[in-house]
């Protein structure tokens, strides 16, 4: 009988532990896809900011009406579809530039660049920086990228305000627990 009690103590453990374990699993898993969404947004944003407002790029069909006329129009190129393409082509590099942070109280995780893109100095304190958390973000970084290519396209192409709530919280669901999440340039 008391290996009988012994048994089912151990097996009430085990499951409770693997229920935990699951659960910190799913959080590190959902922190790192809602960070990787967010870190992307801001830096499509960042690169798009970089364009000068004036470049344009001519959109429309290329032949000729029987009038003799075209319907070409010139568009910005910042915001425009081939733009933006080659941007999610290569975006998900610059999060080599990324570190990850631990909320103490929560032990959620956040990731933040780690070099300034204007040379300032930057509070690293609390941050890990390697290879394994930048290859990671990169990695789910580029899922995203391929994932919701349209969505990213539909939202960049046109300002919009709070893109990273509304694509990363609203649209695509990686990031549930964005209100706990500070809404800072990074």
């Amino acid at each position: 009988m008391k290996m009988n009690g012994w048994f089912s103590s151990m097996l009430c453990l085990s499951i409770i532990l693997l229920l935990l374990l699951k659960g910190a699993l799913t959080r590190k898993s959902q922190d790192l896809h809602c960070g990787a969404c967010r870190a992307l947004v801001d830096e499509l944003e960042w690169e798009i900011s970089q364009v000068d407002r004036k470049k344009t790029i001519q959109m429309g069909s290329f032949r000729i009406n029987p009038d003799g006329s075209q319907s070409v129009v010139e568009v910005p190129y910042a915001r425009s579809e081939a733009h933006l393409t080659e941007l999610l082509e290569r975006i998900c590099e610059n999060m080599k530039e990324y570190g990850e942070k631990v909320d103490p109280s929560t032990h959620r995780k956040s990731y933040a660049r780690v070099i300034s893109r204007d040379g300032t100095k930057m509070d690293l304190s609390e941050t890990k920086f390697d290879s394994d958390v930048s290859s990671s973000l990169k990695f789910v970084c580029e899922s995203i990228a391929e994932e919701y290519e349209d969505e990213l396209i539909e939202f960049f192409s046109h300002e919009a305000e709070n893109v990273k709530d509304r694509l990363c919280s609203k649209r695509t669901d990686l990031c549930d627990h964005a209100l706990y999440l500070p809404h800072d340039e990074l």
